[in-house]
């Protein structure tokens, strides 16, 4: 069985990058892959930055909101709600 794994938020992007990790353990022990791709989607930019595992790339780390929060998390939404 092979999986995708979609992490949403800073939680769910830190066990999209376990589950990258995870990985490449099971690869390089075992010689099978688990994930097929690991991706992660949040609000602040900082969040997808600390990832190590999940790809560095636009397609794998998505940042959404960017318009509105300046890639600064839902906080900033917040108060731009709030306005």
């Amino acid at each position: 069985m092979k999986l995708v794994v979609i992490g949403l938020g800073q939680c769910g992007g830190r066990i999209a990058d376990e589950f990258a990790r995870l990985n490449r353990k099971a690869i390089s022990q075992r010689g099978i892959e688990i994930v097929n791709s690991a991706f992660a989607v949040n609000t602040d930019i900082a969040d997808l930055s600390g990832l190590r595992r999940v790809r560095p790339d636009f397609q794998h780390r998505i940042l959404i909101g960017d318009r509105k929060t300046g890639g600064h998390a839902s906080a900033r939404l917040m108060n731009w709600a709030l306005k």
